[in-house]
């Protein structure tokens, strides 16, 4: 939050009196274990859009993303040998960060890609920044310009791409399935100049105590974020997610229980919430639909919509278009 106070202020305008609009706590901007409702802060970022003009807001001040905006997190990640543990302590770590944001790193024989996702209705500016904070840490821990290999977006291609090839130095692709970031084998490999295992101990210890004083139900929050990235591709299996959140299948397991839920409770949630709104609110096929959830085929949906609704999939979306008429 201070980050974005700081590139507000930059910009002209008033970041206390937008933080207020927004209806955003000013007293908790100095409070290390201080939260920010998310549809808030989403609010606050589409408000500053309007009053400044700045046709891509999130990246209008490189300066603004500076490393010290990941507080004691960012003390873990330098003290890693290379880059990839530090992507993937900010993984474990992020939740002292931010409550809203889900991380979750894919390794391949390529590098890895860092998906993000903050949640139903976050702007693009807000990504914007949050992608260009994670790049310049990137660039600040190694020492380098470093370049990602591509840089995906979920919102639409804008009239002009040059902002974004400026800030990310990669192939930037727009209308994708998720947010995400990828890095090369070769960057992930880069020393951290900073790197001592002897500081990683102490600074986990407290990176550690920081969560358990957050005490909120993290793990299935994150997990459904990260589900509902990845669905497209095929349902996630527990274990693709266990590591994408730098934990164990066990650990998953534990933590998910803890929270009154399970990994096979959660998917079925979620593919039941997005298939309720793509039927609802969307004209996409059955076939597309079916993708979208991770299904092999329409007659998986089928099936589904019947456990669901007990309805169809085409019965369910007449009943919501002839509910609709009746209200007008």
């Amino acid at each position: 939050m201070k980050g974005i106070v700081e590139l507000l202020g930059a910009l002209g305008l008033e970041p206390l009196a937008l933080l207020e609009d927004a209806g955003l706590p000013l007293d908790e901007l100095d409070d290390a274990d201080g939260r920010f409702d998310s549809d808030a802060v989403s609010a606050l970022w589409t408000l500053a859009a309007q009053q400044s003009g700045h046709p891509h807001l999130g990246l209008a001040l490189d300066g603004a993303a500076r490393p010290a905006c990941f507080g004691v997190v960012l003390h873990v990640m330098m003290s890693c040998p290379d880059l990839d543990a530090a992507l993937r302590r900010m993984v474990r770590y992020m939740p002292i960060v931010s409550s809203a944001a889900t991380v979750a790193l894919a390794h391949d024989s390529q590098g890895c890609g860092l998906t993000l996702a903050l949640g139903d209705g976050a702007p693009p500016e807000r990504y914007d920044f949050a992608l260009l904070m994670i790049a310049n840490l990137c660039r600040w821990m190694t020492g380098r310009a470093l370049r990602p290999q591509s840089l995906e977006l979920a919102h639409a291609r804008p009239p002009n791409l040059l902002p974004y090839l400026a800030a990310f130095g990669c192939p930037c692709h727009f209308g994708a399935r998720r947010y995400r970031l990828c890095f090369s084998a070769a960057d992930l490999g880069l020393a951290l100049m900073t790197g001592n295992p002897l500081l990683t101990e102490l600074h986990e210890r407290f990176a550690n105590e920081r969560l358990a004083r957050l005490g909120d139900a993290r793990t299935t929050r994150r997990v459904r974020e990260l589900v509902l990235a990845c669905l497209a591709d095929g349902e996630p299996g527990r274990g693709d997610v266990a590591r994408a959140l730098c934990m164990s299948e066990r650990t998953l397991h534990r933590r998910l229980q803890d929270e009154g839920t399970s990994y096979v409770q959660l998917v079925d949630a979620v593919r039941r919430e997005q298939a309720a709104h793509y039927l609802d609110q969307t004209s996409l096929c059955f076939t597309e639909i079916s993708y979208r959830l991770g299904f092999a085929n329409q007659g998986t949906l089928f099936r589904a919509c019947k456990r669901w609704f007990n309805a169809s999939p085409g019965r369910y979306r007449e009943r919501h278009r002839v509910a609709l008429d009746g209200r007008d």
